[in-house]
């Protein structure tokens, strides 16, 4: 079985609408469909707005389901030199905690080079990037070779300004913004399960200019690849 996560409703509704023979269930209290998409075996789920919460709902879902993959569906902001375009689709080979440190009058330091004490016994450790380099992105990259495939930032204070995206993409060398990519990596790889993030650009980063924001567009297009791989055979061995 594989499960679609995505953030919202609204960046899954046309997978929704295509299930086959589609059950509710609840997971934490949070209803969930199964069914079918291109005769596979699919669990629809939704993990929230930001990391803290796809990060708690996805940890249930993966406790409670075991999927054979994740993917992770939605829409995504484009870094200046990315050469993405809004309507643009997107896999992520990393994603990385972009706005979790310091800012200092010299530059921003990464929390995991600020040599925090940690003890791996007591508590879990920090971990900044995620790398999903696996054989899973490997064949989605051959079946959607339109697809830019690059690192993926996470951050909780989006870039609506050209100085905070550019101070971004220096700093992680990311092509795609989002809000729950680096949580979702940190979750599968507790639970040793291969993770698949698919978005489509909906944004540049740095404005917040009306008009050059198209949500709907960037959201389709994540749920179109993920149909097309589902019907090319993603899963095939």
């Amino acid at each position: 079985m594989l499960l679609i996560v995505a953030a919202t409703p609204a960046e899954t509704a046309l997978l929704r609408r295509q299930l086959g023979s589609g059950e509710r269930m609840l997971c934490g209290g949070k209803e969930l469909l199964r069914g079918t998409l291109c005769d596979t075996p699919v669990l629809i789920g939704h993990g929230g707005i930001g990391a803290m919460l796809m990060a708690m709902q996805l940890a249930r879902l993966l406790a409670e389901q075991r999927p054979e993959a994740v993917i992770l569906c939605g829409c995504g902001g484009s870094y200046p030199d990315s050469g993405l375009r809004v309507g643009d689709l997107a896999l992520a080979s990393s994603e990385t905690y972009g706005d979790c440190g310091v800012t200092t009058d010299s530059g921003f330091i990464p929390l995991e080079q600020l040599n925090i004490p940690q003890q791996a016994p007591l508590a879990p450790l920090f971990q900044q990037s995620y790398h999903l380099d696996t054989p899973l992105y490997k064949r989605a990259a051959q079946l959607l070779p339109q697809a830019h495939c690059g690192p993926f930032v996470t951050v909780n204070n989006c870039s609506g300004t050209p100085e905070l995206s550019r101070q971004l993409q220096q700093q992680t060398a990311g092509i795609c913004e989002n809000m729950e990519g680096a949580a979702a990596a940190q979750v599968c790889a507790e639970f040793a399960c291969p993770l698949l993030e698919v978005r489509g650009i909906s944004n540049p980063t740095g404005t917040r200019a009306d008009e050059l924001w198209d949500l709907p567009l960037g959201i389709r297009v994540a749920q179109e690849a993920v149909l097309t791989l589902l019907q090319r055979g993603l899963l095939s061995t």
